[in-house]
């Protein structure tokens, strides 16, 4: 069985991609930064690049899964809430 499914545009499958690529990347600099108590300004900027990938990384894979719903779907709008 593949990592994606078929049906899946290859931009969905890019994102899914760079979204885990982001979150690995950023979780493995974190780990590095704490691990070796990276201090200093290098240090803060090695820790908050980490946390930057990682929350980038969660934005695609969130921005990716929205992208993989059906368009179509029923659901409850507030702005039409008794007008019929």
């Amino acid at each position: 069985m593949s990592a994606f499914p078929e049906h899946l545009s290859p931009l969905h499958r890019r994102l899914t991609g760079a979204a885990i690529a982001a979150i690995v990347t950023g979780v493995v600099i974190v780990i590095l930064g704490v691990g070796f108590g990276w201090s200093g300004v290098g240090g803060g900027f090695a820790l908050g690049a980490g946390v930057g990938l990682a929350g980038v990384g969660a934005y695609l894979w969130g921005y990716a899964n929205g992208m993989s719903r059906p368009a179509t779907r029923a659901g409850w709008l507030p702005s039409r809430d008794g007008r019929e």
